[in-house]
């Protein structure tokens, strides 16, 4: 279920003694005894909110979403690597609160945007690429296995760039680039805010409905992985409209003359899944239990709309395979004759302490389609890619 953001919600997971803290630090709700609410009590506060001016209420909300954007597992593991990289080793101390809530408003009241650290606000922004699309047609997977530049100067040219591009559709006049840096894995990510066309919009004005114009900004993404030499882009327009930011990045991050020409060769190799006796070797030390195809799509060779899907479950007992030579008649269509296009994997670790073992499906798809993560578990997977001859 989607992570959706409502009112009563983040009131009823955000300790009170936290919430207290925050209205006090606004001056706001002074009238609620905060000591006094059960732990899902909430209707008070949400009585009391609903009472302040609507200026002050809608800068309340806007808080708390920006609070509730880092209320989960991956915005917690952004708030430690953002500390990280400032030194700030905060883990331990974290871990020990309460839930992603309690995490994401403590951030807010020792780093909040009022104050002279801007780790609130970077983690907000790191974490908003999470939630990005980054297709596979707007990758490239061919540049330079390199650290790209990120002084000023060089967001100043990107930024020149950008604005560029965006002016001769009538937007674009100003733009703003910013780098961020996230780590385990190495990811360069570079936000730009190019200023959108003007628009206007109905407002309350008191009492009244009155027309407002305003200018805003869109986004547009660049994440670049320096270990593997590949560029992913988030951003509205075209096919040539993204070369061209591919290109932008290529002359002012990594110093290139142009943006070499496309070389995107097929990244997965599944075929060889098709063989029961495909091997899927590992490490001790991952303490990995076992590795299973739960699932294959499988094309006729030359027909791509010739195709089929074939799959079983790896608790069920019965091997994708022995179930596969039951449905596929083989003496009319070879294995020979079939191309595996998609296959889905699980992994399984040994349980520790008692737990249920970990366990991670994903699915790839050719050439260059992936469902794994940046999460450590994950990560762990996309190194044995390789090592099972996968990956190129």
């Amino acid at each position: 279920m989607a992570h959706a953001y409502t009112l009563s919600t983040f009131l009823r997971q955000t300790p009170n003694a936290l919430l207290a803290t925050y209205f006090t630090r606004r001056g706001l709700l002074r009238l609620v005894d905060f000591s006094s609410l059960g732990k899902t009590e909430t209707k008070p506060i949400m009585t009391a909110i609903e009472g302040l001016d609507s200026d002050v209420r809608a800068s309340v909300e806007a808080d708390f979403q920006s609070i509730f954007s880092l209320a989960t597992k991956s915005g917690t593991r952004v708030i430690v690597d953002q500390a990280a990289l400032r030194g700030l080793f905060i883990a331990d101390e974290i871990e020990a609160m309460e839930n992603h809530y309690h995490r994401a408003l403590w951030l807010w009241l020792e780093h909040d945007a009022g104050s002279s650290s801007t780790l609130f606000d970077d983690c907000v922004t790191v974490a908003r690429f999470d939630q990005l699309s980054f297709s596979a047609s707007r990758r490239r997977k061919d540049l330079p296995e390199q650290v790209p530049g990120y002084d000023d100067s060089v967001l100043q040219d990107m930024a020149a760039a950008i604005s560029g591009i965006y002016k001769r559709q009538g937007r674009g006049y100003r733009c703003k680039v910013d780098h961020y840096l996230r780590i385990e894995p190495t990811r360069h990510c570079f936000y730009a805010y190019p200023e959108d066309f003007t628009t206007s919009e109905l407002q309350f004005d008191g009492p009244s409905l009155a027309r407002r114009t305003r200018k805003s900004v869109f986004e547009v993404a660049f994440v670049f992985r320096p270990d593997e030499g590949v560029l992913e882009i988030s951003a509205p327009g075209k096919k040539k409209d993204i070369q061209t930011l591919q290109e932008v990045f290529c002359r002012c991050a990594l110093g290139m003359d142009r943006l070499p020409p496309l070389n995107n060769s097929r990244c997965y190799e599944l075929n060889g899944l098709k063989n029961r006796s495909f091997q899927f070797p590992t490490d001790p030390l991952d303490r990995i239990a076992r590795v299973d195809v739960a699932a294959l799509r499988l094309q006729v060779n030359g027909q791509p709309r010739q195709r089929f899907w074939i799959e079983s479950d790896p608790r069920s007992g019965v091997s994708l395979y022995d179930w596969m030579e039951q449905v596929v008649d083989q003496n009319s269509v070879p294995l020979s004759m079939l191309d595996v296009a998609q296959a889905r994997i699980r992994v399984e670790w040994e349980p520790e302490k008692g737990s249920k073992p970990r366990t991670a499906t994903f699915t790839l798809g050719v050439p260059d389609s992936c469902t794994l993560k940046d999460e450590p578990h994950h990560l762990v997977v996309k190194r044995y890619l390789k090592a099972w001859t996968i990956a190129a």
